[in-house]
């Protein structure tokens, strides 16, 4: 039985393990396709955009992200205090995907247009929008990561509604890195200023469209066993203890640096390296696209064969000698390289849908150690360390590409330019992947454990 709900999408009684419908997890799936939409935006052009279109220095773009990412060490917590504590007609988290849904969209859109300013106004206006960028991105993704915990305890349902998510996500990655490209080119004859911001137009309104389609296709069913009062201090001590929560913590980091940083330095690799123009640059993004939505859609059934975490740690340690591998590859076999590209996506793909599944497992193991969940506490912890990953890559990329001394144009790549673009594509994510593969190793919830532990919370 799915349970009673009604008319506003909450349930009225719990029902955790329940088979949910494929149109449910369409619905959620399309929660994290919109926000694919900004990511995708920000991890796959917006250093590319604040270079060589917006005009700012490497160094400059570095540190914005940076700094904010401290600003955000107090903004996220704060997001995820205001979610476990919110209570509506309409649900705990729910909510805010439809608050927020228009207001992002028009950050996003505003981030990457390119105002007629100074120098340093342009500066400004860089830090002022991409940090309501950050803030609204945050307030519309804790609630939506924590969303799940309401939906389904079921770890199976868990990954099924994880590999829905991340399939659609990669449509709507499919969508920015293919799509953008081509936007530009179009929109901007010749002016790219012109083609960003008309094409981020158009993926933004795209965004806001899939928020809606979530808030509307999702209910909320799970009732946490104690319903606590929230208290800040108690729930951070909770996170604090949670060993398993904690490591989760550092594998958001490393993944999502890996994806930024080979994100980040995509369009330099694509551009300066492979010398490819704007049809080979939406081949290159379209086969790493639907190499990732494979992944995403293969791994709800190797997940039935095989342990989660165990797949985990081997499919990072495989990544991790493809990319050293790969780093042999010269730039002029662009035909292999788009080949190669597609198989490391599909393994890729693996990865994101097992990585948010343990990371309910985690908050699960927190409520069953101490008797209270903070699941929006716990989510926007996580989403900190995705942000903070998102600086990390920056500042790999910026550093590497200051002491390689990188100048825009084609004209301007040195031997050593090309050597560093090339390391940022495949050696130092290979290093990453050998961190993650180590991290994973220490988790210990198994699918054993989960079933233990939703047994004991009565769900």
């Amino acid at each position: 039985m799915s349970g009673i709900s009604n008319d506003l999408g909450v349930a009225s009684h719990p029902v955790g393990l329940a088979k949910l419908s494929v149109s449910e997890k369409i619905g959620y799936g399309l929660g994290d396709a919109g926000g694919t939409i900004i990511t995708g935006l920000i991890s796959n052009f917006l250093t590319f955009f604040y270079t060589d279109i917006f005009g700012l220095t490497p160094a400059v773009v570095g540190t914005l992200f940076l700094v904010l990412r401290v600003i955000d060490a107090i903004s996220d917590p704060l997001i995820g205090v205001i979610a476990d504590r919110s209570s509506t007609k309409m649900g705990q988290f729910r909510p805010f995907i439809l608050w927020t849904a228009i207001p992002l969209g028009l950050i996003a859109f505003l981030t990457f247009s390119v105002p007629d300013l100074a120098y340093h106004w342009k500066v400004l206006y860089a830090v002022v929008t991409y940090f309501a960028l950050s803030v609204l991105y945050s307030l519309n993704n804790v609630p939506y990561c924590a969303l799940i915990t309401k939906i389904t305890t079921n770890p199976l349902e868990l990954v099924s509604c994880q590999s829905w998510r991340f399939a659609l996500c990669g449509v709507a990655g499919f969508a920015v890195s293919v799509g953008l490209p081509i936007m530009v080119d179009y929109f901007g004859n010749g002016n790219a200023v012109r083609g960003y911001q008309y094409g981020v137009g158009v993926l933004a309104c795209l965004a806001i469209a899939m928020f809606l389609l979530c808030f509307y296709g999702v209910k909320e069913r799970v009732v946490a066993r104690n319903n606590h009062t929230f208290n800040l201090r108690e729930s951070l001590k909770s996170i604090r203890r949670n060993d398993q929560l904690l490591l989760t913590f550092v594998m958001s980091l490393l993944i999502i640096s890996i994806f930024n940083t080979k994100g980040g330095v995509a369009m330099y690799f694509i551009t300066y390296v492979l010398h490819g123009d704007a049809t080979y640059t939406s081949l290159f993004f379209g086969m790493a696209t639907l190499g990732g939505i494979t992944g995403s859609i293969l791994v709800q059934y190797l997940t039935r064969s095989f342990e989660i975490k165990t797949l985990y740690f081997w499919v990072n340690m495989v990544l991790a000698l493809a990319h050293f591998a790969v780093w042999f590859v010269p730039g002029t076999a662009t035909t292999v390289w788009l080949v190669l590209v597609f198989v490391c996506c599909v393994v890729l793909g693996l990865i994101l849908p097992m990585h948010f599944t343990l990371v309910t497992f985690a908050d699960t193991y927190g409520e069953w150690k101490s008797g209270r969940r903070s699941s929006g506490m716990n989510f926007a912890f996580n989403l900190f360390f995705v942000k903070l990953a998102w600086a990390v890559a920056g500042v790999i990329v910026s550093v590497v590409l200051t002491v390689v001394a990188y100048r825009s144009g084609m004209e301007n790549q040195t031997p050593l330019s090309l050597a560093g673009i090339t390391m940022l594509s495949t050696a130092i994510p290979g290093v990453l992947h050998l961190l993650l593969a180590a991290t994973v190793w220490f988790f210990r919830i198994d699918n054993k454990m989960v079933a233990q532990m939703e047994q004991e919370l009565g769900r």
